[in-house]
């Protein structure tokens, strides 16, 4: 009787065995499925919405590489000084002033139109406030304000940011 016992225990640990080894190869496969539907969708919306921020997703960073080319490398211009009266009685302003251009292409016509730029600096310059201009948060604003100004005078957005190299005011 113990060797049925014992062959009965063989015959069903066997059993046993190649269902769990169907069980954990099934749950093996659906793991994998759902992980690589995880990875294409993860891919998908990467691409999508992450890829390229000038033209959508389609286009990729083959376009916005192809237009960079076209365009040339970004370059960065000095503007002379700038001293100013502020608003403020007895307060001015020392200035030095560098715009990144979105390429190099652009310098000669930016340089033509110094007069204009120059122009559109002064007046902003001239009527801020030691208050308005005093902090970081008045610094930042100032160079969203000369930006804007400054791409304004031009007729176009051709700077795409702007540097402070001296801000002195006394």
């Amino acid at each position: 009787m113990a060797e049925e016992r014992d062959d009965s225990y063989n015959n069903e640990a066997p059993e046993q065995a190649k269902k769990k080894s169907k069980l954990s190869a099934k749950l093996i496969i659906i793991i994998v499925g759902v992980v690589l539907v995880l990875a294409g969708a993860g891919f998908l919306v990467y691409t999508k919405f992450m890829g390229s921020k000038e033209g959508g997703g389609h286009e990729g960073a083959g376009h916005a590489e192809k237009k960079k080319k076209e365009e040339g490398p970004p370059a960065l211009v000095g503007l002379d000084p700038f001293v100013v009266n502020l608003v403020d009685a007895g307060r001015y302003m020392k200035l030095t002033v560098q715009v990144e251009l979105a390429s190099k292409l652009d310098e000669p016509s930016i340089k033509d139109r110094m007069p204009q730029l120059r122009d559109a600096i002064i007046l902003l310059l001239s009527s801020k406030s030691y208050e308005a201009i005093s902090g970081s948060d008045g610094k930042l604003q100032l160079k969203e304000e000369m930006l804007a100004r400054l791409n304004e005078a031009i007729g176009k957005d051709t700077i795409k940011h702007v540097y402070f190299m001296d801000f002195v005011v006394q």
